[in-house]
């Protein structure tokens, strides 16, 4: 069953710092860019930000899953947990916390927040983001977040490391793996990072099991990384269609030879979930993936090429 948080994000932190502001112009790239949602700053300890509440309606009503984190110190628990209830209120498809080194050696405060952050998320999905490689920060209270949280979200910054992509995630996942929670990989899109290495990411999070893709963040993002990620395919795009036929395509739909056969060939994609959503619209990204599937499956009939995903 698909999670939430499946997809393509992207992550604002200053919204007045992100194309002005302009929630319209901000919707309009994350058309352009075939992501399926957005990650904004919602609050920095105890302290509310504003500016969730004030982008939630106009991008959820343009279609995007709109979800909200805020940085958390460990200071006051009890604050903090409060804060990130009000995104939660405001109605936060789901919701990451961001826990670094503020937050080293503070287990005990880890556990209240857990606790109250579950008593006050309801149904809410909880997730947590911090350093790619929890070996190099044993003090960070990854395993009591765990214990409480629903998914994590690294953040693999491969070219401040200095390090390969494919070394990168996969030194992560490793780490990461024993906690026993689905990753969900952000990616950098910011100072060094190349175009090619982005979509390099998105395929190293796939072929390791990733559900999900993020990437750090909408205003430090150049143009060329802005259309590396537009580009980049999102695991639930990759996902094949399982061989069952989709829950909400049925016989007697005047659809249904032609989506089935299109399945079957592989030219066209159902969803992990099981669904086709057959009246939603498709994006610019999932449009260019069937068109090349289609050339794809053109060459293999003539040429007996075998078909590659």
């Amino acid at each position: 069953m698909a999670n939430v948080y499946d997809g393509k994000y992207l992550w604002i932190w200053e919204l007045d710092h992100t194309l002005g502001g302009d929630l319209q112009k901000i919707a309009a790239l994350g058309h352009s860019l075939g992501i399926t949602g957005w990650v904004i700053k919602a609050h920095d300890g105890a302290t509310v930000w504003p500016q969730f509440a004030q982008a939630f309606g106009t991008l959820k009503s343009a279609g995007f899953d709109v979800a909200a984190w805020g940085y958390v110190y460990g200071t006051d628990p009890s604050g903090e947990a409060k804060a990130a209830q009000s995104a939660m209120q405001v109605g936060a498809s789901w919701y990451v916390f961001d826990a670094e080194d503020s937050y080293a050696g503070k287990t005990i405060q880890a556990e209240q927040f857990g606790t109250l952050l579950k008593q006050q998320a309801g149904h809410v999905v909880i997730g947590y983001s911090s350093y790619a490689f929890p070996n190099e920060h044993a003090l960070v209270p990854y395993k009591q977040f765990s214990a409480f949280c629903d998914v994590v979200l690294p953040q693999i910054y491969w070219a401040d490391f200095a390090m390969n992509v494919d070394t990168a995630v996969t030194t992560s996942f490793s780490q990461l793996k024993p906690f026993g929670l689905p990753i969900a990989p952000i990616g950098q899109a910011y100072g060094a990072a190349t175009a090619p290495d982005i979509e390099s990411f998105a395929l190293k999070a796939e072929q390791l099991g990733a559900s999900s893709i993020s990437f750090w963040d909408a205003q430090s993002a150049s143009s060329s990384q802005l259309r590396a990620i537009s580009l980049a395919k999102s695991p639930v795009l990759i996902s094949q269609h399982s061989g069952l036929e989709p829950s909400d395509v049925v016989k007697g739909d005047w659809f249904y030879g032609a989506v089935m056969d299109l399945l079957d060939k592989k030219i066209i994609t159902a969803y992990p979930d099981g669904k086709f959503l057959p009246n939603d619209p498709i994006t610019r990204a999932q449009a260019a993936d069937w068109l090349h599937r289609l050339r794809i499956n053109v060459l293999q009939s003539v040429s007996n090429v075998p078909l590659k995903n």
